[in-house]
């Protein structure tokens, strides 16, 4: 019999709110409510994913003057993302504050995607602006189904402004590194869930992680395993962002959430919950990273209950509530839920990522859990028995460490959330040929139900355009040859001519002022801009530039 466990402590204990979690049978057991988040478009796979030029990059703000003004707030972010994608006008969209799942994909067949026009003039990178009470939460997951999308969210328009600033600026003065650190920060606080997702994710993610960077496949200056298993330390994961070099981290623990006697107010609520708990040995809250210099330039996946804020209702009430019906569910669902917003409150996103990303000495990005965060998403129990799937996260930091926009790398994570949702619907509609009623198709739904949810409640904060500010790292390992390629692929001989003896020669310019080209589209400007000036087709400026991003001069056939 497995285990599913909860990410959560309480704010005043730093205990586990779920200390002996769930059996995947109490789990398994319950029918799976319906959804209506699916996907429902698809853009063309064909160019770069990472080029905005033909991905477009788009704004969704909430409905009116609240909405313009903070439009006008990120005016220049605006301005910087236009010039990328060709000059075209960034589209706007507006949504209302409120809507449910059906409403949202309602949303988006109407308003967004309504087939009148071609995918290729629909932006794929979306930012949305505003908390959870301005733009609703089902708009982010129904257009994350298939789009890249993140989300702004501060107290006042300063927020916007200094994240914006940041962003600008780093993309102006990117490291001069060709690689960052990737860091993997594991609570060790006894409790089940931090156990378990070490098993399950961290340790295994490290092995893949350093499988891949010896076969230069990872591009990572170092990789580190912190954590001390014995006492967990704050001080040693804010020593570990105090350097100035970017880096990708990932954490894993607790996230807080109600006291056992309940929030004493909102205001309390919406600075602390979310927080990362250290257990008897204190927490990381709002105060800690206001200020401080942690992580400039990098990118923060926090693995942890509320992580990245609260949603207005839980996915999972119903579920719990079942459970406690069929006495399969010893607490009440109430006190696992006593973070959820009381009846005229608001959902909200968690003060932590509001600040680290405000901070001028902060990340660029924020990845974490909206609702609560159960093993779940690394651990499926659909097959009868725990299968771990750390790859799922390793994507994520290999697509942000090779360079690739976070919006692009978090959509690995999701691609996921897409496959479970078909799987789960295909067994719904009993396509899988098992009787209505047998208790192994009942469980398998259940499993799988709960897998798309915890997949569902991730999100993105930080504009998806963003990347890791560091330069091209030329690629580890030579590349074959073409002629080596068709004669891999045809099983007769085709005699493809010979390429210049000096590589340069093959290009359109001599490398350093191609290099100059490059250097102006790294800085967001687009190509169709930039060609001209160098007497370029825009479509081999494009091409060349991909090329050497992935892989720099040498990618290109000329060894420094």
């Amino acid at each position: 019999m497995n285990q599913i466990d909860l990410l959560m402590a309480h704010a005043d204990t730093g205990r586990p709110v779920l200390a002996k979690g769930l059996t995947d049978r109490d789990a398994g057991d319950q029918s799976a409510p319906e959804d209506h988040r699916d996907p429902l478009h698809l853009w063309d796979e064909a160019d770069s994913a990472n080029n905005l030029e033909s991905q477009r990059w788009g704004v969704i703000i909430p409905e009116g003057p609240e909405g313009q003004r903070l439009l006008q707030v990120i005016d220049p972010l605006v301005k910087a993302r236009s010039a990328a994608q060709g000059g075209r006008q960034v589209t706007v969209y507006t949504t209302p504050a409120k809507m449910d799942s059906a409403q949202a994909v309602d949303w988006k067949r109407k308003l967004f995607d309504s087939g009148k026009t071609t995918s290729q003039d629909l932006p794929r990178f979306l930012l949305i602006l505003g908390d959870l009470d301005q733009v609703p939460l089902s708009i982010q997951q129904v257009q994350s189904a298939d789009a890249f999308v993140g989300r702004l969210a501060f107290d006042d328009d300063q927020g916007y402004a200094a994240y914006v600033d940041k962003l600008l600026t780093w993309e102006k003065q990117r490291s001069a590194l060709t690689q960052a650190r990737s860091l993997m920060f594991t609570v060790h606080d006894q409790t089940a869930a931090t156990d378990s997702g070490y098993r399950s994710l961290v340790a295994p993610g490290l092995e893949v992680q350093r499988a891949q960077k010896g076969a230069g496949q990872f591009n990572a200056s170092e990789i580190l395993e912190l954590g001390a298993k014995d006492v967990p330390s704050p001080n040693e994961l804010l020593a570990a962002g105090d350097r100035t070099d970017p880096a990708m981290l990932f954490t894993l623990s607790h996230g807080l959430g109600a006291p056992r006697a309940g929030w004493r107010s909102q205001e309390e609520q919406r600075r602390i919950q979310g927080a990362m708990s250290f257990g008897s040995e204190g927490r990381l809250t709002v105060e800690e990273f206001a200020n401080r210099q942690f992580l400039p330039g990098g990118v923060w996946f926090m693995l942890a209950c509320y992580g990245a804020g609260t949603p207005e209702t839980s996915a999972y009430h119903k579920w719990l509530s079942e459970l406690q019906t069929v006495g399969q569910f010893r607490g009440q669902p109430d006190s696992v839920l006593a973070g959820l917003p009381k009846a005229g409150d608001r959902p909200f996103i968690a003060a932590l990522p509001k600040a680290v990303l405000k901070n001028p000495k902060g990340p660029l990005s924020f990845m974490g859990h909206v609702d609560l965060a159960w093993t779940y998403s690394f651990a499926e129990l659909d097959s009868g028995k725990a299968d771990s799937k750390p790859g799922r996260f390793m994507d994520i930091l290999r697509y942000v460490l090779r360079g690739d926009r976070v919006g692009v790398a978090f959509h690995e994570l999701l691609k996921f959330f897409g496959r479970t949702n078909t799987y789960l619907t295909s067994l719904q509609s009993n396509d899988s040929g098992v009787k209505p009623g047998d208790p192994k198709l009942a469980a398998q739904l259940g499993h799988l139900w709960m897998l798309r949810q915890d997949l569902a409640g991730y999100v993105l904060l930080g504009d998806p355009a963003a990347q890791l500010p560091i330069q091209p790292k030329v690629a580890a390992n030579e590349e074959k040859s073409t002629q080596q390629l068709v004669d891999g692929l045809f099983p007769f001989k085709i005699n493809i001519p010979p390429t210049p003896s000096n590589p340069a020669d093959a290009l359109p310019l001599p490398i350093e002022r191609l290099e100059e080209a490059f250097a102006q589209l790294f800085n967001g400007e687009g190509v169709k801009r930039v060609a001209p000036d160098y007497e370029l087709d825009k479509n081999t400026l494009q091409r060349l530039f991909e090329t050497y991003r992935r892989g720099g001069r040498r990618a290109l056939g000329i060894k420094d």
